[in-house]
């Protein structure tokens, strides 16, 4: 009986072992895959990371411009307003009125 459970559990090591191997062959075959699809992940990562701070660089580079034409064109409207308030007077009351009649249909 011991014998018996001797040669069994001989068999147990012996199938214990040749699955460890092959589980090391097969992560050591996986391996130059793994790090090659590894260093192409890093470097889609890095390309994506570079475009987004040049995109935000640039978004932050238009808000600005759009501040300075905001201002400017606030500023124009001033003069204007200053030089002709008539005018202005009654393009607003135009405007006010056209505006009143498209928002009450």
């Amino acid at each position: 009986m011991n014998q018996m459970k001797d040669n069994a559990r001989e068999t147990v090591d012996q199938v214990k072992s040749a699955a460890h191997d092959t589980i090391d062959k097969a992560a050591d075959a996986a391996r130059p895959t793994v790090e090659k699809l590894s260093g192409t992940a890093h470097m889609a990562v890095d390309k994506m990371s570079t475009a987004a701070s040049q995109a935000a660089t640039k978004m932050s580079e238009k808000a600005s411009q759009m501040k300075d034409l905001q201002d400017q064109v606030i500023a124009d409207t001033r003069v204007r307003v200053r030089e002709k308030p008539m005018t202005a007077l009654a393009i607003a009351a135009g405007a006010g009125y056209i505006l009143s009649r498209i928002l009450r249909r």
